[in-house]
């Protein structure tokens, strides 16, 4: 196993769900990733696992539109991969985090959605 890491670059990678995205991708190819925004254009990947499997990765990404909210273009280039040569990193424990965040973000959103259609309600019925 080896860990490298790559920046994804451009507009839209944001809050346009590029991190579950990318997430969801890596299960297909037996990687773990550690996915980090490092300014509102840059995402920095650090991923491990065998190298055919993160080239495979990789190849993917810079084809396909990897985002969950793909309502704008992918404009977004995928960076060279380098070797990671940072501190051990706890996949489990970052995942779970990970997970974590992703189902307060989505219940977040859900009461959001449930407000507007009980004030829309209550409001038809005045």
């Amino acid at each position: 196993m080896v860990t490298r890491e790559f920046e994804i670059v451009g507009e839209n990678v944001v809050d346009a769900g590029l991190r579950p995205g990318l997430i969801n991708k890596s299960v297909d190819y037996y990687v773990s990733i550690l996915v980090s925004n490092l300014s509102k254009n840059i995402v920095k990947v650090i991923i491990n696992g065998d190298n055919e499997s993160i080239n495979e990765f990789v190849d993917v990404i810079q084809r396909e539109d990897v985002r969950v909210k793909q309502d704008t273009p992918k404009t977004y280039r995928v960076s060279e991969l380098k070797e990671y040569l940072g501190p051990e990193i706890d996949w489990n424990r970052y995942e779970i985090r990970f997970m974590s965040k992703q189902m307060y973000k989505g219940l977040r959103e859900v009461n959001t959605i449930l407000s507007k259609i009980e004030h829309k309600l209550n409001s038809g019925h005045s």
